[in-house]
């Protein structure tokens, strides 16, 4: 799994310095690679003594013209744990592929799939899937509201991985080159161990 993961990074990175095949100098449409970096805090939704989270991740990636979209994120995540001297710290990779789909109206539907790596505060790792869903409803020429769920599991997780997210993100289009993103979300699994509320900020950065 980790070889698998390196060798997607590589690819991955290769596909957004390239940018595109092209190069000839035409007009036909190019894949347009983008950066983008988040930082989010969470909080456990149902507990009397909430954990809290604190998130960062770097995601680089490509969107080709049939609105296909291939990323890689990298990122840790500190738990600040109530009444212990000692926070945890866990790191995350992720592969992920979107597809959007223009239906013709004013809302744009996509499904994505996702397949990662978690690194559990340096004693244990295992590997998540998930599966998203979500329309995009531009607002105006420059916002977006983008509203979906995520369902996410994993394979020989030490802990009940299982989750569904729900979440509502603003989306602010500065320029061409440039979104900043605002959003909510709220997670219910079937213990209490994945159930979170939480907001995150992001900004990417379009090539």
């Amino acid at each position: 799994m980790k070889k698998m993961l390196a060798l997607a990074l590589l690819a991955m990175s290769g596909a957004v310095v390239a940018g595109d095949s092209g190069g000839d100098g035409s007009d036909a449409p190019r894949n347009k690679p983008f950066v983008m970096i988040d930082t989010s805090t969470e909080r456990d939704a149902y507990s009397s003594l909430a954990n809290e989270y604190i998130n960062v991740n770097l995601t680089m990636g490509v969107k080709t013209p049939s609105k296909t979209e291939y990323s890689i994120k990298v990122g840790g995540s500190l738990k600040d744990v109530q009444n212990s001297s000692s926070d945890k710290l866990s790191n995350n990779i992720e592969l992920k592929i979107k597809q959007s789909f223009d239906v013709g109206a004013f809302f744009l539907p996509y499904v994505a799939v996702r397949l990662g790596e978690k690194f559990n505060y340096n004693t244990t790792h295992f590997t998540h899937f998930a599966f998203d869903a979500g329309l995009k409803l531009p607002l105006s020429e420059q916002l977006a509201l983008d509203v979906g769920v995520r369902s996410r599991n994993a394979f020989n997780a030490p802990i009940d991985y299982r989750s569904t997210r729900l979440h509502a993100m603003f989306l602010y289009d500065v320029d061409k080159s440039n979104t900043v993103g605002l959003r909510y979300s709220q997670s219910d699994a079937k213990d209490y161990t994945e159930e979170r509320k939480g907001w995150r900020v992001h900004y990417q950065r379009n090539y």
